[in-house]
């Protein structure tokens, strides 16, 4: 299995965070690509589902992000 950070786009600031989460998938991508990309079509895994509930904090802004669009939440692969 490979280990992902998880990003999210930040609709107040206009940048990608991380969310400080990673996970292991044994059918994530090979490069950074969103969980819309990856995912197409399938089912999402049940950890990716499950952060999709988390709150990430903007560090510009301060403001909370929570980021329900599946285009805009990547994985990136860690090492």
């Amino acid at each position: 299995m490979a280990k992902y950070s998880v990003y999210v786009f930040c609709d107040d600031c206009g940048d990608v965070h991380p969310m400080g989460i990673s996970i292991e998938l044994k059918d994530g991508p090979a490069d950074k690509a969103s969980i819309g990309d990856t995912y197409a079509g399938k089912e999402l895994p049940r950890q990716i589902a499950q952060l999709m509930n988390n709150i990430t904090y903007c560090p510009k802004s301060g403001e909370p992000i929570l980021q329900r669009n599946n285009d805009q939440v990547f994985l990136v692969p860690i090492g």
